[in-house]
């Protein structure tokens, strides 16, 4: 089964949490197969007979990983709940795929944040989390939150089009550049500004954005509840 890496920006204390929940699962993993081998007697069984019970451990195993009540990886714990998180939001699709020229895009798409807080408020987002999803589940995964998210993302772009950056923005980044001139400064002070209800938009609008790191960090929750 292919797999495809996520790294996914979470707090803290949810990957330490995570992390125990892995240990549980692994531990549960070893008194499962301790059991199974006890029950199919392998400690007495010699070549063929022993041969087929391993086979039949795999296999119920290798099952019940599938089914999510063993999970001893962080990838099996976040899979499974990933999958939960999809089946409460209803996002089980179908979905087209993602268009091509979109998914080999850099960075986030527009007016998606990271989630992660602001000048005056610090992001708590500051671990950083590997981890691997199933092929079909990872393609689930993209599909709906790029199709869920796509009016919104439209709506900012239009947004973005008739109110621009705004004086902050082109302040903050020719700070972050070097190239304040006086230009810049004309440039940020001619440029429009939105009105309180446009910004609410633009806030509402950002609030419909769903990512795929939105989806596994909130797999994480329901994973250390």
């Amino acid at each position: 089964m292919s797999l495809m890496p996520f790294v996914v920006a979470v707090e803290p204390d949810d990957l330490q949490a995570l992390n125990e929940v892995v240990k549980r699962g692994l531990k549960a993993e070893r008194e499962w197969l301790a059991s199974a081998r006890k029950l199919h007697g392998t400690s007495t069984l010699r070549g063929k007979a022993l041969s087929e019970a391993r086979k039949q451990i795999r296999k119920e195993f290798q099952r019940l990983r599938n089914r999510g009540r063993l999970a001893g990886t962080r990838d099996l714990v976040v899979a499974r709940e990933v999958r939960a998180e999809l089946k409460a939001r209803k996002l089980t699709g179908p979905y087209d795929p993602v268009p091509t020229e979109e998914a080999t895009k850099p960075g986030r798409r527009v007016g998606a944040s990271p989630r992660s807080g602001s000048a005056s408020e610090p992001t708590t987002l500051t671990a950083r989390m590997a981890v691997r999803l199933p092929g079909d589940l990872a393609d689930q995964l993209t599909r709906s939150c790029y199709w869920t998210s796509a009016p919104a993302v439209t709506a900012l772009w239009e947004w973005q089009e008739r109110w621009g950056d705004g004086p902050e923005v082109i302040l903050r980044e020719a700070h972050r550049s070097g190239a304040l001139t006086i230009l810049t400064l004309w440039a940020a002070a001619t440029a429009p500004r939105p009105d309180a209800d446009a910004i609410m938009k633009k806030a509402d609008l950002q609030a419909q954005i769903i990512t795929t790191g939105d989806i596994i960090r909130a797999a994480v929750q329901r994973a250390i509840r």
